[in-house]
This record gives structure tokens, sequence and C-alpha cells, in this order.
């Protein structure tokens, strides 16, 4: 246990030192295999790299990570979120609403929080303050909501917590839809009984109203959308494809999308595809040297000893569940998802599957738990991204307006915990 400690030091040193994360993960455990293990133990790091990086199903990440990419210069964003505005202006909260709507599908394309803050974020922050909202209910929304990226299928931390634990990435997916219907739920009903008393929103404030034409007429503008959903998110759910090709698929249908709005030109592919392949680089970095220090743990014994150790506790199992997620909350504030559930499965998946907890439920609390790790200062990039969009708004007014939703999504890990069966039975 005291080399698994000493490991974990160096890790946290490197980062200190600003260390890129996969790199940090390489070299500490290089560092532990010479101090702790034997020299023979070093050949095994190739075969641990290749095999890493050798699962067909993780040819679905740079393809999904690509089919973002080209779907951020079509403009179905905007599209998506005039489209939604029109069945939900007249509602009390009506845009923020949508905001949050135009999140959740954003996100069934896009599978990663920041995306789905930029695209959206560029559209409705600044559509929400000219109608009367204030800063923080704009911001806040749009930050909050842009976590169901991570959430609503397909989402690349699910894609690698399957991946890490070889839980099945179909069923994960399927699971996803609970927790990210139920935020979607909550964040609404919030919205609308916060702006029906007056907060979020200045006195005076206009609702525009469509007629059912125009409202129609936004089948035409969501439709590429919706098409490019039920064909990706459809097929895996209906056993036509694997996650992996269903990302092929996606890529595809993003690229007829971009030809159809003329906005495929060679100059946004060629950055699409050097975004994609910067991002996929980077993932596969860090997933290599989460798989070597999952290597120098299993070396040194450290899953084992913390099972044994929690087990001898005496602490209830939901005692400890609690306690992983407030270290999952903290460190949250100072790592990206990504590379906590690269870093922290090898050690923290043998105790939950110990103490009884389905694993697939546990990913879908765990990733609800994560989504505070993009609205939580200082790291939360979905905070500073929503600044971004509106000149002169302070990162405490973006802080401030996600308060009530971070709540909302406490409410909802409870719902989880209390109700388990809403995902176990779910994908039953």
């Amino acid at each position: 246990m005291t080399g698994g400690i000493v490991a974990l030091i160096l890790l946290f040193g490197f980062v200190l030192f600003a260390v890129p994360i996969g790199f940090a993960l390489s070299g500490a455990t290089l560092a532990g295999l010479l101090a702790f293990g034997d020299v023979g133990s070093l050949s095994a790091l190739a075969n641990i790299s290749w095999g890493a990086t050798a699962e067909f199903v993780l040819t679905a990440v740079p393809l999904f990570i690509l089919m973002s990419e080209i779907i951020s210069f079509t403009g179905i964003g905007r599209d998506l979120f005039l489209a939604i505005e029109r069945w939900l202006s007249r509602l009390p909260g009506g845009l923020a609403m949508t905001a949050v709507f135009a999140c959740a599908a954003f996100g069934a394309v896009s599978g990663t929080g920041v995306g789905v803050a930029a695209v959206i974020g560029g559209v409705a922050i600044p559509e929400m303050v000219r109608r009367g909202y204030t800063r923080e209910m704009s911001t806040g929304t749009v930050a909050a909501s842009s976590a169901l990226g991570m959430i609503i299928p397909p989402s690349l931390p699910l894609i690698l917590y399957g991946v890490v634990t070889e839980t099945p990435i179909a069923d994960l997916f399927l699971a996803g839809l609970v927790p990210g219907l139920l935020i979607i739920a909550l964040f609404c009903l919030y919205i609308g009984v916060a702006v029906s008393l007056g907060h979020g929103i200045q006195p005076g404030a206009t609702r525009p109203s469509f007629t059912w034409g125009e409202r129609l007429a936004s089948v035409k503008l969501a439709g590429p959308t919706l098409l490019l959903i039920v064909a990706v998110i459809g097929s895996i759910y209906a056993g036509i494809a694997t996650p992996t090709e269903a990302a092929a698929v996606g890529v595809i249908g993003a690229l007829l999308l971009a030809m159809l709005s003329g906005k495929l030109t060679w100059p946004s592919f060629r950055t699409a595809l050097v975004n994609a392949t910067r991002t996929s680089c980077m993932v596969m970095f860090v997933l290599i040297g989460a798989m070597l220090f999952g290597y120098l743990l299993g070396l040194l014994r450290v899953p084992q000893s913390v099972s044994e150790w929690v087990l001898h506790m005496g602490l209830s199992r939901w005692a400890v569940f609690a306690l992983l997620m407030l270290a999952y909350f903290i460190l949250g504030m100072f790592l990206e998802v990504t590379s906590i559930i690269l870093i922290t499965m090898p050690i923290v998946y043998p105790t939950i599957v110990q103490l009884g907890f389905d694993p697939i439920w546990f990913a879908m609390v765990l990733i609800v738990n994560m989504s505070f790790a993009v609205i939580t200062p200082p790291v939360g990039l979905c905070l500073y991204v929503a600044k971004s969009c509106l000149p002169g708004t302070s990162i405490g007014q973006v802080v401030r307006g996600t308060v009530p939703f971070m709540v909302l999504l406490v409410l909802v890990i409870v719902i989880l915990c209390v109700a388990p069966e809403l995902v176990t039975d779910f994908i039953r």
C-alpha cells in the first residue's frame, strides 16, 4: 500500500507542475516500476500500450469526435434552437427551456459538454439576454445543460467507462437516457417555476408567439438533426449496429448534412480533421497512461488493498458510496472528466463490485456527478465557454446561475439512489 501512495503522490506532483495528464500517468508508472518493480516488468509496457488502444470499440471515440467537429460548422445548432423555440416560446421560461432541450438534442450528436456549450451557447445566451433574461439565468442554464452532452448517448465518458470496466457500451448508452430525461424534466420544471415567480427574468419581458404553420415549418429546421440522432442511437438500440458502426454512420450523416447546408468546404473539413485528430490523440494518450498506471497499481496490489481496507472499515456500503461521490466532486474541480474516469476506475471499480453495486447503475450516478466537473471552478470549462458567449459577463455571474441547477443534479443522484430500478430495470 505504501508503494501505491508514493505512486499517487508522484502522479499528483506531475499534475501540479502542469505535465499533460497522459504523460503524467506514464511518467508516474515508469518511476514507480523502477522504484518498486523490477526491470523485467518494463517489458510489459509496450504490450499494455498496444492493448489499450487496439480495442475495436475504441474506434468509436475518434469517429464520434469527428462527427462532432463536422456538425459544429454546419449551423444545425442554430436551426435546432430556432425550431424548438417555436414550440416552447409561450411557456413561462420557454426560451430557457428551449436552451435545455437544444443542449440535450445537440448533445446526442456531440457527446461532449464543451462542444454543446460552445454551439448552443453562442445562439441561446445572447438571445435570452435580449429577451429580458438575466445574465445569471442565461449563462447558468446553458452551462449546466451542456453537461447533458456527456449523459445523453453517444457519450465519450461512457465509452471510456465501458472500455476500462468491460461493461457493454450499448447498455450504458441505453441506461444514459434515464438520468438524461430526468435532468431535462427537473431543469425545465425549475425554470418554469422560477420565471413564473419573477426570478431570472426582467419585468416586462415579452414572449414571442408563433403560428401553427411556423411551428410545423420548424420540423424542416430540426429534421436533419433528429434524423441523425435516430440513425446513430436508433441503430444501436435496434441491434442493427455496434457503437463503432453507429459512429461511422454518424460521420457519414454529418458529412451529408454539411453538404446539404453548403458548408462543406475543404478548409472547414480540413479543420475538422485536424481538431478531431488532436482531440483523439489526447484521449488515447490519457487512456494509455491510465492503463499503464493501472498496471502499476495492480502490481502493488492497490485495488485489492483499497477494497479490503474499505470492507474492514465497518462502514455501510452507502456511507462508502457517499464518500466516493464527495471525492469525485472534489476531483472534478481540478481534473477533466475523461482523466478522472480513466485514473480512478482501476482502483474504485473492484470496490464497487464487492460492495454489491450494479456497474451500469454506478456509471449513471458517476456520470451525473461528473456533470459538476464542467460547471465548478477553477477548471469547469463550460463556465468559461458560457462566459465567452456574452461579453461583459463575470465568471461569478455564471457560477451563481448554475447553483440552482447543481442542486437539481444532487436531487437526480438521490433519486437514482432511492430508485436504482429506474436504471437497472430499464436496460433489461
